[in-house]
């Protein structure tokens, strides 16, 4: 199996080292354009020097035309990721002096609303589909959420929870994305508490099985300090020291009995973790074009503790290429791999595909655990609506213009999980995973994506499913 990731991961980035697009040459030198100025509006909060950082486009620069264009189209994208701004409009004045183009640009910003003071109210399952087919109106998480985006306008991030309900949950994040003058160094800070009278103890024909009890059935303390390093725009490192402290009521252990091998309830651990970005995608939230590329490797278990036998090593890669085939039709395909060290290591740590985003459609209901794993995801979409406009008046300013897309969507998702401890009624373990199906994707401002799909899958089940994120 880890051959067979190995293998999918060169093939996925041969492809990638062919299909990139090479840069506008500069043949002609008779149509070069020399940028003068840059002028800002619209930014009330964010510094200058915020949005500077973003372009591939500055003052005194000179570039051939072809170039020019292309350098005004990657800022606009680059702006638009940094989930800053509802809209950004640049246009360039050129005027010809003495048979040279001069340019000044000129960049439009309209600025979101960053302070949520918000009560949570959110369900407590893997996916909307997981809670759906138990509707399990226990499993409510509620509470406050309060989260201060572009903090201080220089794009930091400030986040406070105070959640009750299935997961009690209490922490701060804070991301200060840049604390030196060139803005290449960054670091981010976070600690809290989460516990649950409920647990989930074993996994049991491809489904979690959960245990609910008056007491707090689990408890983690975590904190974690890490270092973020952006040199360029599209490439960014990112390394983490964090602690974690996991304790289990024995009733996990009297329900499960190999929940862990060394029958432990208290797991105390450092990690250290490394997570390499490399992201040339036109839009962060809903690509269309462009790739994505990441590694990240985790080593759970740093240092000697007595409370713990925690020992884990893992490596996981994702690789993402997006294409505009024109005539309003798109393809994307993705691959995600993980490959891990196979020492027994308690059930918690044993997740492989059924979570986040790293699910074969069709079987968000199921779950299967492994060490080992191989994702392929491919999408070809049609857009019927395409950066449409809407103005809602009666909203407030920051709100009322909205921007959004629908796109209809034809997928078939490939993956395989391995594990060395498998379970007999858990029939998902080491075998090929196929689903396939029909969608209907809405996309809008705010970072706004839901999903309606119709999939089916290997085990002839067929089924109607929400989700709220991009598929790859």
């Amino acid at each position: 199996m880890k051959r067979f990731i190995v293998l999918l991961f060169l093939l996925f980035s041969i492809t990638f080292l062919f299909a990139q697009k090479t840069q506008p040459s500069c043949a002609d030198s008779a149509k070069m354009v020399y940028v003068n100025k840059i002028y800002l509006s619209g930014n009330k909060i964010t510094r200058d020097k915020i949005i500077y950082r973003e372009l591939t486009i500055h003052a005194g620069d000179s570039l051939c035309y072809e170039a020019f264009e292309e350098a005004l189209k990657k800022s606009k994208e680059n702006l638009n990721n940094t989930s800053l701004f509802n809209f950004v409009e640049i246009r360039d004045v050129q005027v010809v002096s003495k048979g040279k183009i001069h340019a000044n640009i000129h960049i439009d910003l309209n600025e979101r609303w960053y302070i949520w003071p918000m009560p949570v109210v959110e369900l407590a399952e893997r996916n909307p589909n997981a809670w759906w087919e138990t509707k399990d109106l226990s499993k409510i998480n509620y509470g406050l959420f309060f989260t201060w985006e572009n903090f201080r306008g220089r794009r930091e991030a400030l986040k406070l929870i105070l959640q009750g309900g299935y997961d009690e949950q209490f922490g701060f994040h804070y991301d200060i994305p840049f604390i030196n003058k060139p803005q290449t160094f960054g670091i981010i800070l976070g600690a809290g508490l989460k516990r649950n009278h409920e647990v989930t103890y074993q996994t049991i024909n491809n489904k979690p099985v959960r245990y609910r009890g008056e007491d707090y059935l689990k408890e983690e303390y975590y904190a974690y300090a890490a270092i973020n390093i952006r040199k360029n725009i599209h490439t960014s490192h990112y390394c983490a020291l964090e602690y974690n402290n996991h304790q289990y009521s024995d009733k996990v252990f009297q329900l499960n009995p190999d929940f862990d091998p060394d029958q432990n309830n208290d797991f105390e651990y450092f990690s250290l973790t490394y997570f390499y970005k490399n992201d040339h995608r036109d839009s962060r939230i809903y690509p269309l074009k462009g790739y994505y590329l990441d590694a990240i490797l985790v080593k759970r278990g740093v240092g000697i503790s007595q409370k713990s036998n925690i020992d884990l090593l893992s490596l996981t890669s994702n690789l993402r290429k997006y294409w505009n085939l024109g005539h309003q039709l798109y393809f994307a395909g993705g691959f995600t791999g993980r490959i891990a060290n196979t020492g027994r290591n308690p059930y918690f740590l044993n997740t492989g595909l059924g979570y986040g985003r790293d699910f074969v459609r069709g079987y968000e209901y199921y779950v299967v655990d492994g060490q080992n794993f191989g994702l392929i995801k491919t999408d070809l979409k049609y857009a019927l609506f395409q950066n449409q406009l809407t103005n809602l008046p009666i909203l407030p300013s920051k709100f009322n213009k909205i921007h959004w897309s629908i796109y209809l969507s034809l997928f078939t998702d490939l993956a395989y999980s391995t594990t060395e401890l498998p379970q007999l009624s858990n029939t998902l373990q080491n075998e090929m995973l196929l689903g396939y199906g029909a969608g209907l994707n809405f996309v809008s401002y705010y970072d706004i994506v839901i999903r309606f799909e119709y999939s089916f899958n290997k085990l002839n089940e067929r089924g109607f499913f929400i989700s709220f994120m991009a598929s790859i």
